[in-house]
């Protein structure tokens, strides 16, 4: 997957990887409750999209739906089944590690998820909460930290060292979330979790020329948090 013609420098690149992380520990550390925390979570989501916009009008939308031309990609019945595949895997992993002593660790962390989710208005709604993580949120992360920021670090660095400063700033705001909730062994294993499966998207996204695929399977992906979710609320 070639690098987004338009190149930050890494000045500008810089934000792209810090803000998410540093917006989770606002809304969830410093405000976790109230209007403060609403709206620093909204701000940090409107950063994840808006940010990388400024980008986009200049390097064109190759790689968001369409793919570069001139390049022998993948068939699309490629793309879906892979990103099916991958996603109902990945979550049927997740589902099976329920059952483990890990599973039993998340259960125990149920009451601060629902002081959290109550602090932040999720549990009211979390019907369209889930929905909106599952479809649309997911669709955002990857169009940002596969696109946009993987993108970006392609053109600056060896394609591995691109793949895990990526999934490793894609981390960061998962280990600020995990730690609220679980032992700090508990919440390293979590966030290796999405760090490798961040690896997995973004090779995907490289080699399919495409967010289509990695989009389909981290929304399934989150299908599963969200039901499990849903176990530890309700």
């Amino acid at each position: 997957m070639n690098a987004s013609r338009c190149q930050l420098g890494w000045g500008p690149l810089l934000p792209a990887l810090v803000v998410p992380t540093v917006g989770a520990l606002f809304y969830f550390f410093i405000f976790p409750d109230g209007l403060v925390g609403r709206s620093a979570y909204t701000l940090t989501k409107l950063f994840i999209l808006c940010y990388p916009l400024l980008l986009l009008w200049r390097a064109g939308a190759d790689g968001v739906l369409k793919r570069r031309s001139g390049i022998e990609w993948p068939s699309w019945k490629r793309v879906w089944i892979t990103g099916l595949l991958s996603g109902l895997l990945i979550a049927s992993a997740g589902f099976i590690l329920m059952w483990t002593p890990i599973g039993v660790l998340v259960r125990e962390a149920a009451p601060r998820v629902l002081i959290r989710a109550e602090g932040l208005g999720f549990r009211e709604n979390f019907l369209l909460f889930a929905m909106f993580v599952s479809v649309v949120h997911s669709g955002l992360e990857e169009f940002y930290w596969r696109w946009f920021v993987y993108g970006q670090l392609r053109g600056k660095l060896r394609r591995w060292g691109a793949h895990l400063l990526a999934a490793g700033a894609f981390g960061g705001h998962h280990l600020v979330v995990t730690l609220q909730f679980f032992p700090v062994s508990l919440a390293l294993i979590l966030t290796s979790c999405v760090v490798v499966g961040g690896v997995i998207w973004s090779v995907m996204y490289e080699r399919q020329g495409t967010l289509v695929g990695c989009w389909l399977s981290h929304l399934l992906v989150d299908v599963m948090l969200m039901v499990i979710g849903y176990q530890l609320l309700m």
